[in-house]
């Protein structure tokens, strides 16, 4: 299963909802009531700052997706789907082989992809020369090295990696066209038949 994207910030810390004050003192009539009343009115003022907090955090998560129309909430579940929920997520076809099987997932694809484009970029390498550089970085060998199992040579891991790396780009670009062929039904207005 794809690891979701990781969220920092205020989207990685849960919304607090404040304790009860405890009651203190003497217990008459005149002071439950007055305790019961500033317990009503700190639960009504806890709801509207939470209600606040959930609003300004779908924000975040809307920016944290890339979603600019701040009121695309079908877009926004469709993401949210895709990431945690494993029957929206989209997976390279496996064919039977022999051999210990492949852990290879849309998640680490896709991190595979982004490691790679990260590293060329900057650096002007070409698809091999980055993934060399990535198994070999102590910053990311750890990630893209090879695994303790490995009883290849280098070579033979950058040949590995160069293999999951097609695997990965023909990964995001059917990501790509499943989002496009879904901004183009959205934009048709056929969307309006999910939301009924």
């Amino acid at each position: 299963m794809p690891k979701p994207k990781r969220y920092s910030g205020e989207l990685a810390t849960p919304i607090i909802w404040p304790s009860t004050p405890a009651f203190e003192g003497a217990v008459t009539h005149e002071r439950a009531e007055a305790f019961w009343a500033n317990d009503a009115r700190l639960q009504r003022e806890a709801a509207q700052l939470v209600a606040e907090a959930l609003l300004r955090k779908l924000s975040l998560l809307m920016s944290h997706y890339g979603i600019e129309d701040q009121n695309d909430t079908l877009q926004l579940a469709m993401l949210l789907a895709c990431d945690h929920v494993p029957g929206f997520q989209v997976v390279p076809e496996t064919k039977p082989t022999r051999g210990r099987k492949k852990e290879w997932h849309g998640g680490k694809l896709q991190a595979l992809f982004d490691a790679v484009r990260s590293v060329k970029e900057p650096h002007n390498f070409t698809d091999r020369q980055a993934l060399t550089f990535l198994s070999s970085d102590p910053r990311t060998a750890a990630e893209w090295g090879p695994p303790r199992h490995h009883k290849g040579t280098k070579k033979q891991w950058i040949e590995t990696l160069e293999s999951r790396l097609h695997d990965a780009k023909r990964y995001v670009a059917y990501l790509d066209s499943v989002r496009r062929r879904f901004d183009a039904l959205r934009r048709q207005g056929l969307d309006g038949k999910f939301r009924k």
